[in-house]
């Protein structure tokens, strides 16, 4: 296991802001453009388990860029303004697009196999997926730095608690998306933090991880 540096480092570029300008972008596209219904969103990539069953999984990365309303897109900008700065300072910014990516499409899947009759779209899976990174990061780090990892995870875990809770007072929200995300967010940054890529062996760990987790999205939308 390598010893990361857990000094706070300056990206050379925000991907965090780059997620953020696609996701305005693509409302800008669906809600003043067009009309913001369900019908402009799943033409324009909403998750839809009967398309993606029919082999639309591209369905799975594109509806994390969607919102529906600008409440929606407020709400998830907020949180990835809180977050993604420090996400990129902490994996950097390879990893945090990573950690995205993963956590969106694992929470789509999610949405998918167990919420099949609902129309999903939005990023909150993969800001899920970033709280359970900064969850799992602060884990890690607890022998180095106890007091300071300890308050950080704690505040994480309540944070999350909170929107999980939430989620169930609320009928439309996409609670399995939500879950998938966070899941998704804690199993692609124990990858990236407990395998160090330049050693051969760790690496073909690492590899032989994310392939199981793809053949698990496999699984999910197929069920």
């Amino acid at each position: 296991m390598k010893r990361f540096n857990f000094s706070l480092r300056k990206p050379t570029q925000s991907i965090y802001l780059i997620v953020l300008f696609i996701n305005i972008f693509f409302w800008i596209i669906s809600e003043l453009i067009f009309d913001g219904s369900s019908n402009i969103l799943i033409t324009m990539g909403a998750n839809y388990a009967p398309y993606v069953k029919k082999g639309e999984t591209w369905r799975l990365l594109f509806s994390i860029f969607l919102h529906s309303g600008i409440s929606h897109l407020i709400f998830n900008s907020i949180a990835l303004l809180a977050f993604g700065n420090l996400i990129e300072q902490l994996f950097g910014k390879r990893n945090f697009l990573i950690l995205y990516l993963c956590s969106g499409i694992t929470g789509s899947a999610f949405s998918v196999a167990l919420n099949n009759n609902a129309i999903s779209v939005g990023s909150s899976g993969a800001v899920f997926g970033l709280l359970g990174s900064l969850m799992i990061y602060y884990f890690y780090i607890r022998k180095f730095n106890p007091i300071y990892a300890k308050n950080n995870l704690i505040g994480i875990v309540i944070l999350l608690v909170i929107n999980l809770f939430y989620g169930l007072t609320y009928p439309r929200v996409d609670n399995w998306a939500h879950l998938g995300g966070l899941l998704g967010g804690v199993f692609s940054s124990s990858m990236l933090l407990y395998f160090n890529v330049r050693n051969n062996i760790n690496l073909i760990i690492s590899i032989l991880s994310f392939i199981i987790w793809g053949y698990m999205i496999f699984l999910l939308i197929n069920t």
